[in-house]
């Protein structure tokens, strides 16, 4: 199958339609978490009924009752944009080339080049915001439970779940060796 090669952080600007991981916050059995989106430089949609941008864990959190955060680059709080947090993501922390695939009708694989890259971290600059994000849903989460997960084409075929238990363990792991992209961190507050 045809396919255009690019090197992940190089061609950003040309890349930045099809770099559009879905980062997402669920606070498990809150009604609302009142999050005001001038309290933060990423953009942030919040809704009652837990529904992902995107499908790899559509199944298991259609199951869910809670409020859902969508994350976003800054831009994406302009109604012109799309919601994404490509910008967020530190895409030199592991370098990758990333092959586009053409889309083939006829092609049974179905390639619609998943697993490609793995891990990821967040720039420096957005830490704070999506610490405050998960506090913020833990606390509004009256078991204290969240999920923290992404969901990026490029990533890894099949979604996961971990239980990472605490923040603090979430932010270690990130700081120490990345998260995983496609995966469903499961956390616990005190």
């Amino acid at each position: 199958m045809p396919a255009t090669k690019h090197t992940a952080g190089t061609l950003w600007p040309t890349l930045k339609k099809t770099k559009m991981p879905t980062i997402e916050i669920v606070s498990i059995d809150s009604t609302g978490l009142n999050i005001r989106q001038d309290d933060f430089d990423v953009a942030t949609i919040e809704e009652n009924k837990v529904v992902s941008h995107r499908g790899l864990f559509y199944k298991f959190l259609k199951k869910q009752k809670g409020v859902i955060v969508h994350i976003g680059d800054t831009e994406c709080k302009s109604p012109d944009y799309a919601f994404y947090g490509g910008g967020l993501i530190d895409w030199d922390f592991e370098p990758c080339e990333i092959f586009i695939p053409e889309f083939d009708p006829t092609d049974p694989t179905d390639n619609h080049g998943a697993g490609q890259q793995f891990r990821f971290k967040f720039h420096d600059q957005y830490k704070d915001d999506i610490n405050r994000l998960l506090e913020i849903a833990l606390d509004g989460s009256p078991i204290k439970k969240v999920y923290f997960l992404t969901d990026y084409q490029f990533g890894p075929e099949k979604g996961k779940t971990e239980i990472i238990y605490t923040i603090d363990d979430l932010w270690k792991r990130h700081d120490s060796e990345g998260l995983n992209l496609n995966t469903m961190y499961e956390l616990y507050g005190r």
